[in-house]
């Protein structure tokens, strides 16, 4: 091969190639996630999206550019899931490879928890918002969770509630797959895709995972002291906290 050749990098096998055949598998990756997420809920018709695409101002993109958000209302809890995560990526060739960061992204919580806002309006909203983010730059979320079983992050939230921040005025939050009510994937004609569920912390959590020596374990250890609290999965402000024994 002369030295100014530059080597072809394979496409995965489920690739297809050209804006027509790229549209046609977004398509259908979203009716997919689409019909996935009815099954959790009513969705409300329209998606929560930013008027202005973050990435044109400098934020991370989603494989297919578009970002946004649905909004699925239960008998007595709200989740807020992202929608385009899993979008196939298209590269400058016009090449469309499905799956996007192979995962989306959720939160649950109370109705009371809303307090009669908005949901766009609300810092639960804020907090899934910006977790998608941090998934979208990272890029290999999913790597992590296959490793670890679950992943913390620290955000800095618009209106948090004061009960939930740190001394530096930052919120924990565990993301893990699986739940009573939740199930940790959902199919596609293309694969299965990741659904990550996020969980606020209470701080005494947070230092609990920031004090521990294996920090992997006690992840796992309060991911499980969760599921088997009483509020389990869902994300309240107020509760106490659960530091595994």
């Amino acid at each position: 091969m002369p030295e100014n050749t530059i080597a072809q990098v394979p496409q995965p096998d489920d690739a297809v190639v050209g804006k027509e055949a790229g549209a046609q598998m977004l398509a259908t990756a979203c009716a997919a996630r689409d019909a996935f997420y009815a099954t959790l809920g009513a969705m409300d018709g329209d998606v929560l999206a930013p008027l202005v695409n973050p990435a044109f101002m400098g934020g991370p993109r989603w494989p297919s550019l578009r970002q946004a958000w649905r909004v699925i209302r239960r008998p007595g809890s709200i989740v807020i899931a992202s929608d385009g995560l899993s979008d196939p990526f298209e590269d400058d060739d016009d090449v469309f490879v499905p799956r996007g960061h192979l995962l989306e992204v959720c939160i649950e919580a109370p109705l009371a928890a809303f307090d009669g806002q908005e949901v766009a309006q609300s810092w639960l909203f804020d907090l899934v918002y910006q977790v998608s983010q941090n998934v979208a730059d990272h890029g290999s979320i999913d790597l992590l969770l296959q490793r670890h079983g679950s992943v913390s992050m620290v955000l800095d939230l618009q209106d948090a509630p004061k009960a939930l921040e740190d001394e530096n005025e930052q919120v924990g939050v565990l993301l893990g797959q699986g739940a009573a009510t939740l199930p940790p994937t959902f199919d596609t004609p293309y694969g299965e895709v990741m659904l990550l569920i996020i969980t606020v912390l209470q701080p005494a959590e947070l230092a609990y995972i920031s004090g521990a020596e294996n920090k992997a374990q006690s992840r796992r250890d309060l991911a499980a002291a969760l599921a088997n609290s009483p509020t389990g999965h869902l994300s309240v402000a107020k509760r106490p906290a659960v530091i595994p024994g």
